[in-house]
């Protein structure tokens, strides 16, 4: 089990920076037109290291962390994160695309993880980081918004369609 101080260096230095990553990395992927094979790689990195954030936001708020990690319960008791029925799909998509190099991974532009799942997951972890934020002791609070208040961050407009997919 981890000690208060622990506790709340991992927050102010893992969950945050995961956080901003998060967000930074989602509006670069809204607002880049590729038009050269150089800009294609920039979006290719862009949606590959948003792909690796959501993932770990999405472990953390959902006790999937790792065994030397931590998750969010270990912060608010009892915290349920949103059902991830709605983003299941774009998880699935992350997982055998970005994240893992599998014979399973999608060679078909339509499969591959795309900008449509990142917003989806994007609107999912929104929420569940703000919930988990709502329901933080102050002292861990402070601590989350040591990168710029976590509201702010997350107060992005989600556009429906913009961007490439």
């Amino acid at each position: 089990m981890a000690s208060e101080p622990e506790k709340l260096a991992y927050l102010e230095e893992h969950v945050s920076y995961e956080v901003v990553m998060l967000n930074y990395t989602f509006m670069r992927l809204l607002t880049l037109r590729p038009s050269t094979p150089e800009e294609q790689l920039d979006c290719n990195a862009f949606l590959e290291s948003f792909g690796v954030h959501a993932r770990n936001l999405v472990d953390f708020l959902s006790e999937k962390s790792r065994e030397d990690g931590r998750n969010a319960s270990d912060y608010v008791p009892g915290f349920e994160a949103p059902d991830q029925a709605r983003v299941k799909k774009a998880i699935f998509r992350l997982e055998k695309q970005i994240l893992h190099v599998t014979s399973l991974r999608a060679t078909d532009q339509q499969q591959k993880f795309n900008v449509g799942d990142a917003r989806e997951l994007y609107a999912w972890i929104v929420p569940a980081i703000l919930k988990f934020q709502g329901h933080l002791d102050p002292s861990y609070r402070a601590r989350l918004d040591t990168l710029g208040r976590a509201e702010a961050l997350m107060e992005i407009p989600l556009p429906l369609s913009s961007g490439p997919d």
